[in-house]
Order: C-alpha cells, then structure tokens, then sequence
C-alpha cells in the first residue's frame, strides 16, 4: 500500500511531453535536425510499445534503453535478487542508484511482471520460430491537395527539365513488420515509398526502399548476431556513429550514457544504416564485436567524383532517379572493450572505402573537406563511473593523424542536484565520414568548446535544467570568412502545481557569427553577430484522468541585420476512455503562428505511432489536427488510427516551389495507420 501514492506522483510529464522534450534538438538545426532524430524517434517509439519486463530483463535488454549506466542497471539486478519482484514505478524510489530523471524514463519502457523461470538455453528452433511475439503495421498518407510536379506534361517536357515532374503517384506507404522471440531470436522487413516515388511499373514493379534484417542473441558467447541492415555506435560516435546525435538538451536528460551497441534497422529510415553483417562476443567482463558492409548510396556527382553524399532517400523525379546507388561503398571493422566495477575501456578501428574519389573543392572553407576514396580511424573510449562522479570520454584519430577528442564529466553534488561538464577539440582536418556525437555544426570538426549543463530539483515540486556552451570555430566556415565562435544556452524551469497540473518556462538563446548579407556593411568590417531568443510557457493539466490539456504560447527574436519576430499560440486536448478491453482516444490541437522565416517556430503535435510528428510554422496562418485511435487491449491486439491536419495561410497565395508548390494558401492530408500484435 505505501506505494500507491507513490506511483501516482512519480510521473508528472506525459508521454507526448518526453516525446517533445526529445525532439526538440531539432530546433538548432530545423529540417536537417529532424532528418538526424528521426532513429531516436523511431527507437524510442518502438520501445515504448513493446515494454521490458524490468524483472526479468538482463543487463543487454537494459542497455538499448540507452541512459542507464553500468552502475545502475547493477543497482536493479541486485535489488530484484534480495528483495524480490519490483511492484511499481515508485519502488524504484528505493534503488538509490537511481536518481529522478532515470526513474521517470524507466516508467516509460518498462513493465513490472512476475518472475518467471528464465527459457532453457537450449530451446529448440521450434520452438523460437513459433512462441514469438509478431507486429504488423501500415501506414498511408493521403495529401487532399496537388502539387506542380504532378501536373500533366509530355514526354519532352519530362526530359527538359528533369527535376520538376515526379514520376510517381502523391500518396505515401509504408509496412513494417518485425517478429521477436525474447532476446534470443528477431527479424524484420520493413517496405516505404515516398510521395512522388513511382511503384507498380514496369521500371520500378516494387517499393523504392526495402529493409530487412534476421537478429540472434544471448547464445552462450554470442551476445548479438545481425545480418541485413543494422546501426552501430562505439564509444561517443567520434569515428563510428549511425544511431544518433548526441544533443545539448539530451546530455541533461541522460540520453547520452550510450553503451557500445549493435542493433538492427527496424525503420524506414534511408539514411543511418549498414548492409551486411555485425557481430558481438562476450566472455566475462569482455567483449568483441566485428563489422562489415557493402552499401549502394546516393551521390552528387562533381564530373566523376563525389560532391555530395544524398541522404534524404528520394527518387521521385528523372534526375533523383539518376543518382540512384551511383556509388558504391565498404567498411568494415572491429571494436573491443573491457567493462568491470564501474569501469570500462575500449579500441575502435574501421576502414572505409567507396568506388569514387571525393571531388576537390573550389570554396576556401571546404580546403579541409574529406578527400580521396579511402579513409581509416581508430579510437579510445573509456568510462569510469562512480556512486557521485561519471567520467565518459573518447580520443579519436584519422589516417593524417588529425585528433578529435570529447570528455564528460557528471557529477551528483548532493541529492537533486547534478552537474555535467563536456569538453571537446576537434581538429580542423579531422575526417571521419560515420561520426556523429555532441557538436554545434554538422561534422565532427573544426571546433571546440566547453559545455555545462545542471540539473536542480530544490523542491519536490520544481525541477530546473540549464546549460550554457561556448565554442569557437578555428577555419572558415559556410558563410564564414574567418575563425568565429558561438555560444548556446537554455533554462527550463517546470513546477508542478500539484499531481494532475505543472507549467513549463523555457528560454533558450544562441549567438553565433557569420558573414554580412550583401548590401549591409558593419562598421569595422568584421563577422556580423547573430542573436535568438526563444520563451515559452506551458501548461499542462489533468481535468479528470481521461481528459489532459496542454496550452503554449511561444515566441523567437533574432537580431541580425534585421530584427525578425515570431509568434505561435497553441492549444491541444485529448480525451482518453477506457470501455474494458477496448481503449480510445481523441485529440485535437490548433495552433496560430506569425513568424519570419529566419524566426521560424517548431512544436510536436500527437500523431501516428512512427511518424515524425514534429512541426515547423513561418509566415502568418493556423493549423489544426483531429487524431482518432482505437486499441483492442487484450491479445491479439488490434490498432487503428486516423489523423487529418489542415494549415491555412494569410500571407500568400501558394505554398513551396519547384516541384514541391501548392498552388493554393491551404493544404490538408489525411493519415491512415493499422496495427497488429499477435
């Protein structure tokens, strides 16, 4: 009993505002940001519907949750083996390794069954191919408006001007399907194809992106066996990174404690991934892992070397088409690594090589850019973490000899309060075309910069985050005739009015330095300094358990050589009964936004399970959307969703351009999804 109340006061923020918190990365970088969370998305979206057991998993199922320590996951296996089963959220309150944030994320992937006796290691395939657990989705958008590229033209017109007709039909597909038997035995295949991409023809009979991947695990030594497509990450993605960025806002919740990790691609996702085979073994406190792929890849093409890597994964007009897998591309590796008492070290070394030498720029800040057709890198990552004191880091080096190293430091100062310092040094000529870690660019060089994030709940009831960064830019960059620096912060201040309402205040501010456009002249003739200033204040409520409502108001000032304003307003509801086994859901939102372009506004919106639900507003409009769910709660488990949207604008008469314009201010889409769990 004395942890009922408990368990209902240890979750105040929402699914849907996890969900926001994370994605909201993607404001630093807009589009190109969403294209990099997308994995993360996807992964976290996964384990959220498919829940671990917190009392029988092992320390590997543990680990994909990605922020828990070594330390920690240590903390549950020993509670669990002297006290027995965990109950509820709230008894985590009694595992002391175990701080607040970490406990909040746990109640979002974890179940708490019974104990039960762990399969025999020897279960025969018959077993693992018929007592598994299946999932089978689709999903289907309906846009109820036409774009340019699908007007009516001639043959002659399609070969003159390549880019600007799609060669497909406007609707967007997908399926996925992935089965899996405990940890031992998954597989996957997962099928897209984008608006605009031809299907059913006799040039392109199938969809234009096919996935798939067979996972075997916990098999004696053999930890992990992945053939087909799969993700890698080693240390903090200095040289080896296709799951995700390691962003600002995501150090502070604790999203960055990445253990090394093999993991099959279960997404849709065209970019971010390997084809071929990776494996890992373990023997005591070591640990093995190898890896190889051959991969086709999108290319831009500067004569007949590489200007470009694409990889938004369409191929919706002649000249998309043409650079379909016009390069090909190896790497193979291997990793190595020692983890005991709360230590670990390991090694990384990776070749890479493609069939095409990377072009030789003309522009004086890509001097530096990768060049060749072959690349190496090798690194040490190494990790020690104590009851108060984390201490995560990688050294990484090229085949030039350039270095590119990042240290963490966190610390418990008393209970409720921690502190994380980041240090990073990134050579100016460091190549490593797989990186992907904590930056305040694109790559993975040419910075450095000094990171302090804290983590302060004064009262029960008030939790603050903040960090400031400072960095400095040693070369030219895009738009940037000179070495520049930057800085970033943020303060999130939310309080919890009581059990059922909480209001968020969040500021957020960026300087960063870049050339003066044309026709505007500083006084000393130097880099032009780029302010932002983002605020918002949020309110979310419980009206009565089925019914939640949340209201925002949020603003963004930039000072460059103009001042640019934006504006949006906000309000979402949902309504969530129960009728025994059946479960529904309903939300509705609307949000008003005036915004310059460069002031430009982002927001999450409740949406479909595996669809990107991120907005960007700009211009002067509304938009609005109706979400219906219904869920079959017992097994076989059935799903079905519905979403229309709809955004108006004020301020023009068509939307986009190229291929891409609306001619029309308005645009509506219909989204389908069905879902099965047997």
């Amino acid at each position: 009993m004395m942890f009922c109340p408990l368990s209902a006061s240890a979750q105040f923020v929402s699914w849907d505002d996890f969900l926001e918190q994370l994605l909201m990365e993607t404001e630093c970088e807009g589009e190109e940001g969403a294209a990099v969370m997308e994995n993360l998305y996807d992964d976290y979206v996964y384990l959220h519907a498919n829940p671990i057991n917190i009392n029988q998993a092992d320390s590997t199922e543990l680990q994909q949750l990605g922020f828990l320590t070594g330390k920690q996951i240590e903390g549950i296996h020993y509670y669990i083996y002297r006290y027995g089963a965990l109950r509820s959220v709230g008894e985590l309150m009694l595992i002391p390794e175990l701080d607040y944030h970490t406990r909040q994320l746990l109640s979002y992937f974890v179940t708490f069954g019974e104990l039960e006796e762990k399969e025999d290691a020897r279960d025969t395939w018959h077993r693992m191919l018929t007592r598994g657990k299946s999932e089978l989705s689709t999903r289907l958008d309906i846009p109820l408006y036409r774009r340019a590229g699908y007007a009516p033209r001639t043959l002659s017109q399609l070969e003159a001007s390549p880019s600007r007709y799609y060669t497909g039909n406007a609707l967007y597909h997908n399926i996925r399907y992935n089965y899996r038997y405990d940890t031992r035995l998954s597989w996957g295949l997962s099928t897209e194809k984008d608006a605009g991409e031809p299907i059913f023809t006799a040039t392109s009979p199938l969809p234009d992106h096919l996935s798939g991947y067979i996972q075997l695990g916990d098999m004696g030594i053999l930890q992990s066996l992945i053939v087909g497509n799969y993700r890698l990450r080693f240390g903090q993605g200095l040289i080896l990174n296709s799951d995700f960025a390691l962003g600002k806002n995501m150090l502070l919740q604790g999203l960055g404690r990445q253990s090394p990790s093999i993991k099959p691609h279960r997404g849709t996702s065209e970019s971010d991934y390997y084809t071929g085979a990776a494996a890992t073994v373990a023997w005591h406190s070591w640990q093995f892992t190898a890896f190889a792929s051959y991969r086709r890849l999108d290319a831009t093409l500067d004569g007949v070397g590489i200007s470009t890597l694409k990889s938004d994964g369409y191929h919706r007009t002649p000249l998309e088409q043409a650079r379909r897998g016009n390069t090909r591309g190896n790497l193979f590796g291997a990793h190595i690594g020692y983890a005991a008492h709360g230590f670990h070290i390991g090694m990384t070394a990776m070749y890479q090589s493609f069939n095409r030498n990377f072009a030789l720029p003309e522009q004086a800040y890509k001097r530096y850019a990768p060049q060749g057709h072959d690349f190496f890198n090798a690194s040490v990552d190494y990790a020690w973490h104590h009851h108060r004191l984390s201490i995560v880091g990688e050294t990484a080096i090229d085949k030039k000899g350039a270095i590119a190293t990042l240290n963490t430091l966190r610390l418990k100062v008393v209970d409720g309060l921690h502190l994380t310092l980041l240090q990073r040094h990134y050579a100016h000529d460091f190549w490593a075309l797989e990186s992907k870690s904590f930056s305040s660019s694109s790559e993975i060089r040419n910075e450095q910069g000094i990171y302090l994030g804290v983590e302060w709940q004064p009262y029960r009831r008030i939790q603050i985050t903040a960090y400031a960064d400072g960095y400095h830019f040693p070369y030219l960059r895009y738009r940037v005739s000179t070495p520049s620096y930057g800085t970033d912060g943020i303060v999130n201040t939310r309080y919890t009015i009581n059990d059922s309402h909480s209001i968020l205040l969040r500021y957020r501010f960026r300087l960063k330095q870049r050339d003066v456009a044309d026709g505007y002249r500083l006084p000393d003739g130097g880099l032009l300094n780029e302010w932002t200033h983002r605020l918002r204040l949020q309110w979310s409520g419980t009206l009565t358990p089925p019914l939640t409502c949340q209201a925002l108001l949020e603003g963004c000032f930039v000072q460059a050589e103009t001042l640019s304003m934006g504006v949006m307003a906000g309000a979402q509801t949902t309504y969530s009964p129960t009728l025994g086994c059946h479960a529904l859901r309903f939300s509705a939102g609307v949000t008003a936004f005036c915004a310059d372009y460069t002031a430009r506004l982002y927001g999450y919106e409740q949406g479909l399970l595996y669809a990107y639900n991120y907005q960007m507003y700009y211009g002067t409009g509304l938009r609005g959307y109706l979400f219906v769910q219904y869920s079959h709660k017992k097994a076989p488990r059935f799903t079905g969703a519905a979403k229309v949207g709809a955004t108006r604008y004020f301020d023009r008469n068509t939307i986009g351009s190229g291929a891409a314009m609306i001619d029309a201010n308005h645009r509506e889409d219909i989204q389908l999804q069905l879902r099965y769990s047997f």
